[in-house]
């Protein structure tokens, strides 16, 4: 059994070895591969797209390697390869067909791992974008809902939705579909105190271009002056400064301000030149032709139709910018033949891009119509589980009072039971306490007036005013379950004198209360004391008498009384009388219901008997309030 044992944790511990060194192994193998992943991020945020295209190649020859790797770990690099892959072809070659190609297959790859919500969301967005550069912005914007209800569903931060709030309002608007435009511009507008510096230069700039279109071309002017300001000056950010510029440019150009178009121009110019971009220096090629057209220098700008350096460009509205700068420039040096081509052509075009947006508001309402019917399908499921959960917590919350109300309609019950017990219990124990009393008329009373009639008989002077005052106080505490010590003390003081006088003055009796006793103020159970003094002349001081004495002293924050006597003590066989039986059970129903008990006793000394009562200065006497 132990060798069997020792086996399999030999297996166990031989397993997870293996495991930790394939999972070290992984990440030995995917680290390079990740560093050349950040160094193509590097190169982009430089725009230097040679640089960027080299590290892009390295990144392609390792996966081509690992290419039966199907791990997490290498998914997600060749996953982020793609995206950049598609990054690339639309940034430095124009070309979104072939980014849109490597972009689904990013996603793909993101499709099987689990923990890249945000990398799929980013993914998504740059689809969305390549779909509207190729000028299907219906698709466009169906790509950026699909972001948006992706991010809503992960319940990722408001910030994560800010890039699909401002792809939604720039495919509107190179729709022309300015209504929806101006409405998620109105929305993505309320988020610009969250954006950071890039999402603040996207909403500048693209809400210019939407004015641009609109030929707004003074709120254009202020929006591209922002995002000129926002990016001025930082060193990774110098595509987008001059972008910005460019815009600017052909704003001036459009508000006949030359000098300023000029200037802007001319930077834009140099920079794409250096970082040899076409898509932006066609932009600025048509932006240079119109400005010599502004300047009037006709001749030259028809030289720079005809000796175009960049004549290609796969994006619709950059065609639709140069035929309309061809056609006035042939029209203003008289070459209509030219001017008419060109002029067919941008009817053309016009009509087709005019067509395939009125087709694509179409599509992207039918899109956005299904996009809301799955949100509201959605949201119905939603709110049908947040109804059962609410539904289901109502019925606990039912369950719970109607719990409670049973345990509180049992406690009242129990507790008026527990009042009716203790009424019932402090009626009998009022009754045995009187019937205590009471025994005092047949017994003692009888033993005194024949103590009278025999003094009487004897010519003895008879008194019978003790035994008066003590028959009085008898009746006066028959209902009182307590008194003061000052009252007790005066109803033994009569006892003790008439039982002194029977006894034929054989008993002294000692009354010692000390200084510090307040006998006003303590409070004990009625006749209790008497009890005491009457079980200590009953029992040991009868036949022979001897001392009795009474003593009260204080114990820390309780009074202590002790009742204590010479004479014979008490027989072992003694038994409680049904006084102490009584003293015993009041105290004890007493202590119930108070956290400081009274405690007493009786017990014999070396010589006599001693019976004792502490009782705390805050003791509650009152049943009815306890």
């Amino acid at each position: 059994m132990k060798t069997t044992l020792r086996i399999l944790v030999l297996i166990i511990i031989t397993t997870c070895v293996v495991l930790l060194a394939a999972c070290h192994e992984g990440r030995q193998q995917t680290l390079p591969v990740q560093q050349t992943m950040d160094s193509m991020k590097m190169w982009y945020g430089q725009m230097q797209g040679d640089s960027m295209e080299a590290k892009s190649r390295l990144a392609a020859r390792y996966l081509r390697q690992h290419e039966d790797d199907h791990s997490d770990a290498m998914r997600r690099v060749r996953a982020e390869w793609l995206k950049a892959k598609g990054v690339w072809y639309s940034v430095f070659e124009g070309m979104p067909d072939s980014a849109l190609y490597y972009t689904e297959r990013a996603i793909a790859e993101m499709n099987r791992l689990s923990g890249v919500d945000e990398l799929r969301i980013l993914a998504m967005c740059n689809r969305a974008d390549f779909y509207r550069q190729l000028g299907q912005l219906d698709y466009s914007v169906d790509g950026y809902l699909m972001a948006l209800e992706t991010a809503d569903s992960s319940g990722l931060a408001e910030q994560m939705k800010i890039p699909l709030l401002l792809g939604i309002s720039t495919a509107y608007s190179f729709m022309g579909d300015y209504q929806n435009s101006g409405l998620w511009w109105r929305k993505t507008g309320e988020l610009v105190g969250k954006m950071d510096k890039g999402d603040q230069f996207i909403y500048y700039n693209n809400l210019g271009n939407d004015h641009y279109f609109q030929e707004h071309y003074q709120p254009a002017r202020d929006c591209f002056v922002k995002a000129v300001e926002l990016v001025k000056g930082e060193e990774n950010r110098k595509w987008d400064y001059f972008t910005a510029l460019s815009n600017l440019g052909e704003i001036y150009v459009c508000l006949g301000q030359a000098d300023s178009a000029r200037v802007l121009i001319a930077q834009a110019d140099s920079f794409f030149r250096k970082v040899n971009l076409p898509p932006p220096l066609y932009y600025i090629e048509t932006e240079k032709i119109e400005l010599t057209l502004l300047e009037g220098h006709t001749q030259q700008a028809l030289q720079m139709v005809n000796h175009c350096e960049f004549s290609d460009v796969s994006i619709p509205a950059a065609k639709l910018l140069r035929l309309k700068t061809v056609e006035q420039v042939m029209r203003k040096t008289g070459n209509y033949q030219r001017a008419y081509e060109a002029h067919r052509q941008l009817h053309a075009l016009e009509d087709s891009i005019q067509n395939a947006n009125v087709r694509m508001q179409m599509s992207s309402r039918m899109l956005q119509y299904e996009h809301d019917k799955r949100l509201l399908e959605q949201q119905r499921t939603i709110d049908f589980e947040r109804m059962k959960g609410n539904l289901a917590w109502a019925l606990f919350a039912v369950a719970l009072l109607a719990i409670g109300l049973l345990f509180m309609l049992i406690w009242l019950w129990r507790k008026r039971q527990k009042m009716r017990d203790m009424e019932t219990r402090q009626q009998i124990v009022a009754m045995r306490m009187e019937n205590t009393r009471n025994r005092i008329t047949p017994h003692f009373i009888y033993n005194a007036l024949t103590h009278e009639m025999l003094a009487q008989a004897e010519g003895r002077e008879v008194n019978l005013e003790d035994l008066t005052q003590l028959l009085r106080r008898g009746v006066e505490q028959a209902d009182m379950l307590e008194t003061t010590l000052a009252e007790e003390l005066v109803f033994v003081d009569y006892y003790v004198g008439i039982e002194a006088q029977q006894m034929r003055d054989k008993l002294t009796y000692v009354k010692e209360v000390a200084g510090d006793v307040d006998v006003r103020q303590v409070r004990l159970p009625a006749m209790t004391i008497q009890i005491f003094v009457e079980n200590a002349i009953k029992h040991g001081l009868r036949r022979k008498g001897g001392v009795l004495t009474l003593r009260a002293t204080r114990q820390g924050s309780s009074t202590l009384i002790e009742v204590i006597d010479n004479g014979v003590g008490l027989n072992p066989s003694y038994q409680e009388h049904t006084g102490m039986r009584v003293v015993r059970q009041t105290i004890q129903m007493l202590n119930e219901h108070n956290q400081q008990p009274i405690t007493f006793g009786i017990g014999n000394l070396e010589q006599g008997c001693r019976s004792w009562l502490l009782i705390p200065d805050d003791f509650n006497y009152n049943l009815a309030k306890i």
